[in-house]
């Protein structure tokens, strides 16, 4: 992958369609060492708007959906699937993820799939290549390590996760502010959503299964951006008793998103992959035609057999 990145003239970075601090934070630390190669760099995602509580990364208020039409090598970050990045490029494309249902798109491959997130893969290999971390570059490498671990609180947070998120202190992450955006800053509109949500909240399969319903009216109605339901996903799997939680978001054009979160006795994963999704053991998305009802009840019964 050096030999690619050394070769290239102009390279275009890629964080997937509604980023998370994963995608964005491992785009962005990528950024910074470009700079320093002294390369011509493009910060794309090709979503119209970005969640807010991510301005915090180091050269975030770079990124652009505007493609370079010259660019001769592209890096995708945390995409998953080639249908999320949102651009057919037509260069030389590296594929850098750590998703379960990753197909192997891409010309280059750096996938691990047993990695705790992408920007944890990213760090590793800034390491063998002897690449210094500077301040900016550990702030956006702990952003993706410690949103996908969900605060370190998930069961794969082991020691050498302790370890990354040490060495990128000293290597002059600013903690205080990722942990502070990523953990408690929210707007008053995601917190009116929330509170519905968790009021509308159905607990099923003998309460081991939360199930979220969110209609567009509900949307339009707190005022929130897509991104504020997943909040109530992650706290509901602290109920004693819960396992599983479902999202079904009414999208614009009438589809209906269905996120997933569960705990690390699930494989989300492998529930994705049967309705055409991918993710890894915390976090997945897929998107289907079908009415909300409908899907609800389809992915319960898939649900259902993993929690067997």
């Amino acid at each position: 992958m050096r030999a690619r990145i050394e070769a290239a003239e102009r390279i275009v970075l890629i964080a997937h369609l509604h980023p998370d601090a994963d995608a964005l934070g491992s785009a962005c630390a990528m950024y910074a060492h470009l700079l320093r190669l002294r390369k011509q760099v493009t910060l794309f995602c090709a979503s119209e708007t970005i969640d807010r509580r991510l301005a915090f990364l180091p050269w975030s208020e770079r990124a652009t959906a505007c493609w370079d039409e010259r660019a001769d090598l592209a890096i995708a970050f945390d995409c998953g699937a080639f249908e999320r990045l949102g651009v057919v490029p037509e260069c030389t494309l590296i594929n850098i993820d750590h998703h379960s249902g990753n197909d192997g798109f891409g010309d280059v491959q750096l996938v691990d799939k047993e990695a705790v997130s992408t920007s944890a893969i990213l760090m590793r290999w800034f390491k063998a290549e002897g690449i210094k971390i500077n301040p900016k570059m550990a702030t956006a490498l702990y952003a993706g390590i410690a949103d996908d671990t969900l605060g370190f609180m998930s069961k794969r947070s082991d020691a050498s996760v302790f370890e990354m998120a040490a060495e990128l202190a000293r290597c002059g992450a600013d903690l205080l502010t990722a942990n502070h955006a990523l953990f408690l800053r929210q707007p008053l509109s995601a917190l009116r959503l929330k509170g519905v949500m968790l009021s509308q909240m159905e607990l099923i399969s003998e309460a081991r299964i939360a199930v979220f319903k969110v209609s567009r009216q509900m949307l339009a109605h707190s005022g929130a951006d897509p991104e504020a339901c997943e909040s109530a996903l992650h706290e509901s799997l602290g109920l004693p008793t819960v396992r599983a939680a479902m999202l079904l978001r009414e999208r614009k054009d009438g589809s209906v998103k269905v996120s997933l979160r569960t705990d690390d006795g699930i494989d989300v994963g492998r529930i994705a992959a049967a309705f055409g999704g991918g993710g890894h053991h915390f976090a997945s998305g897929f998107i289907s035609g079908g009415t909300m009802e409908s899907l609800a009840g389809q992915v319960i019964e898939t649900i259902e057999k993993e929690l067997v």
